[in-house]
């Protein structure tokens, strides 16, 4: 067998995948393995409520056609009109930045799925309180914007004709947050079709206890409406795609509506490691047999590694000390607002990386699945957070999670079980469960923390952190959990039982009292969850052991977080801004960390032209694909006029699109539209290919020579890169 892929975009089967178009299910899916299906195109759009837009047959003929992701706040009602106002809801919180409703529908066809197939829909992300319906049947709502779930709409769907999804998406309630979180189906979308027995939700785990062995588990559901006899099988795929032999478990009689698990052992001779510096991916197939004959798989992107923690030593990584060279991170990108194509995506993770950055704190929120295929691909350790606030707002924030935390979460939930749990469960537990087991199988994710700067006192925090690591462990065992504590010492965390719930003890700006904790009996690591950007910090986690390291804050600049700060819409955090720009601590931490050095360009005074550069002349028609083509104010030796905010007005001819113009400035200023001022003497068009050929982009500017550049369009999708790239 062939090892796939395992970017958003590409999805496989054993013993291959039909792929199938982006709006139908052909015939030719009519096949006894999983289907999974693309459903990032063709929907159509409406910015505001509209009654009964959730009913089959519902005239939506004048919405607006687009593909998700999308973020329907950082372009505004109107684009190219600006979408920020001082008087906003979200307030400088969340960027001054619109909220309200959105409505997303699409029209599909399920006529080549045969009757008795199981079709189900997966959302990576809906921002927020996301209702969603199916031939006009309300099929289950979530309110948590970054959590995934899969609905089963079996009994909706029409399996011989034609259906339509509604979404409805609400962010009224406001503030919802401290910083930007965007608005609509702001992640992929899939649609899935299985035979009646089939693995679970998000039900493999694997793990490696030792670099030649890879051992995995998982569990088959019986949705027929007889037992059946199941065996497994697992076949894994080396990173060069070489199969290696086959793993057959024994069969077990799983009764109709019933479900069984399934454990083995895959021996790995001269293991290609997952690192940092070579993060070699394995493929797991696990092929579901029912009397002998495969009816489903499931594939999983393997990392062998260890990873281990340590009282005394710390962290380390295939038995190599290793400390996190770490950076926090928030989900929007700038201009392109919380729905980056994996091309911006990849691009600050190769960014960060040049600066020495190491590990990612997905701070304060659980990442998308196609943000850890990145850091699994390019080598980088995640601290993968699980939520902002508990049960107390921070500030008069009415609409964050903490208006759904103790909440009885709806059936479904669009979730597997909660461990251990019977009868209903709070929100918090649903989405805890969700993050652990979706993401427990990325070898980049290092460690669960359960919130950062959680203001309940500590008399209710207790049984909820303790709540929260036992559905870590159950789900994960060899992972480690943490918390990212505010002023620990002051919270009673230091002497109470937070230090001993925990396994890596971490804080947030008080690394005297995580010092502190960490060393007391029993003794357990420590990490500086959260600092500045200084740089006096970092002799402390060399020079101390157990101390695993840091996470500054933050790698780039954000939307947000901005109250009184109009006309900005952001504050000053990052060792980058937000199109990526350098700044002057960036180097800081690059020669700290020991990476290969870079410098500032050259600077100059008086401007005469604008020069045009692509990060990269190839484009595709992908929406995973973007080229930021830089535009720099220059002078007649081409150096950058950091003194000029001069207009720049884009254009673009040829099979190509302008998805959006940027700049590093703060203040507030509309990302669409074909005009941007820049900043520090540097903007950005943000360019995708509609076909083919060349692409021409044109920058002008008042008084000054025009620019121009090129590109290739191209149809191809967009494959992301492995190791240091872009």
């Amino acid at each position: 067998m062939t090892a796939l892929p395992t970017f958003r975009k590409v999805f496989a089967g054993v013993p291959a995948l039909v792929l199938v178009p982006l709006t139908a299910v052909s015939a030719a899916a009519a096949t006894q393995y999983r289907t999974v299906t693309d459903f990032d195109a063709g929907w159509l759009f409406n910015y505001g409520d509209a009654s009964g837009a959730g009913g089959a047959s519902y005239d939506d003929g004048g919405w607006r056609k687009l593909s998700v992701p999308h973020d329907w706040s950082i372009e505004g009602r109107n684009p190219p009109a600006n979408p920020f106002s001082q008087s906003a809801p979200s307030t400088g919180r969340g960027g001054y930045l619109p909220s309200g409703i959105g409505w997303y529908r699409k029209h599909f066809s399920l006529a080549g799925v045969p009757s008795g197939r199981k079709v189900s829909l997966e959302f990576d992300g809906v921002m927020a309180n996301a209702s969603v319906y199916v031939n006009g049947t309300l099929i289950g709502t979530h309110p948590y914007g970054y959590t995934s779930f899969r609905y089963d709409i079996t009994a909706a769907a029409k399996l011989g004709g034609d259906n339509v999804v509604a979404v409805k998406t609400d962010t009224t309630s406001q503030p919802a947050s401290r910083y930007y979180t965007g608005a609509g189906i702001y992640r992929d979308v899939r649609l899935i079709t299985t035979a009646p027995v089939h693995v679970g939700q998000w039900a493999t785990r694997v793990t490696t206890p030792n670099n030649n062995t890879v051992h995995a588990e998982t569990t088959v559901v019986n949705e027929s409406g007889s037992a059946a006899s199941v065996s497994v099988q697992g076949v894994l795929s080396d990173p060069g795609g070489a199969a290696l032999p086959a793993v057959t478990t024994a069969a077990k009689t799983i009764a109709a509506g019933a479900s069984a698990t399934f454990a083995y052992d895959v021996p790995v001779s001269n293991p290609r490691l997952w690192d940092l510096s070579s993060p070699n991916l394995y493929s797991l197939a696990t092929n579901v047999l029912v009397g002998g004959t495969a009816v489903d798989d499931d594939i999983t992107s393997v990392g062998i590694r260890t990873l281990t923690f340590n009282a005394s030593t710390g962290m380390s990584l295939n038995g190599k000390n290793v400390k996190f060279q770490g950076v926090a991170l928030h989900q929007d990108f700038h201009g392109l607002g919380m729905a980056a194509p994996q091309r911006a995506v990849q691009r600050r993770l190769a960014q960060l990386k040049a600066l020495g950055v190491n590990a990612i704190r997905t701070a304060h929120d659980p990442p998308s699945p196609a943000f850890l295929e990145l850091t699994d691909r390019m080598g980088f350790l995640v601290l993968d957070e699980f939520f902002d606030v508990w049960t107390q707002h921070k500030y008069s924030d009415v609409g964050d999670y903490a208006t759904y935390f103790n909440r009885t979460a709806s059936a479904p939930t669009g979730t597997p079980a909660v461990p251990g749990a019977s009868g209903s469960v709070p929100w918090y537990q649903v989405d805890a469960t969700s993050v652990v087991m979706r993401d427990r199988n990325h070898p980049s994710v290092a460690m669960w923390s359960t919130g950062n700067e959680i203001r309940d006192p500590i008399a209710t925090r207790t049984p909820l952190l303790t709540r929260m690591v036992s559905i870590a462990h159950a789900l994960d065992p060899g992972r480690p959990v943490t918390q990212a504590l505010f002023r620990p010492g002051d919270s009673g965390d230091v002497t109470g039982a937070t230090r001993t719930i925990v396994d890596v003890f971490g804080g947030n700006y008080r690394p005297d009292e995580v010092i502190q904790a960490a060393k007391t009996s029993p003794a357990r690591p420590g990490l500086f969850t959260e600092m500045g950007t200084d740089t006096s910090a970092w002799p402390t986690v060399r020079n101390n052991a157990m101390v695993t390291g840091l996470f500054l804050w933050t790698g780039a600049a954000y939307l947000g977080e901005a109250d009184g700060l109009w006309p900005r819409g952001e504050s000053d955090f990052g060792l980058m801004d937000g199109v990526g720009t350098v700044r002057p601590i960036g180097y800081s931490w690059q020669r700290t960390w020991g990476a290969p050095t870079t410098s500032p360009p050259p600077t100059g005074t008086t401007a005469n032209r604008v020069l045009l550069s692509p990060d990269h002349s190839t484009v595709s028609t992908d929406v995973d694909d973007v080229s930021y083509v830089k535009a720099t104010v220059a002078d007649s030796s081409g150096r950058v006029v950091t003194g000029s905010s001069a207009a720049v007005t884009f254009s673009v001819s040829g099979p190509g699109v302008l998805v959006a113009v940027d700049s590093g400035s703060p203040v507030q200023e509309s990302f669409r539209g074909s005009v941007r001022k820049a900043y520090q003497g540097v903007a950005y068009a943000l360019v995708r290919a509609t076909g083919p050929g060349t692409v021409t982009v044109t920058a002008t500017s008042g008084g000054l020579t025009t620019g121009t550049t090129t590109l290739t369009g191209a149809t191809a999708p967009f494959v992301p890169c492995s190791g240091s790239c872009d």
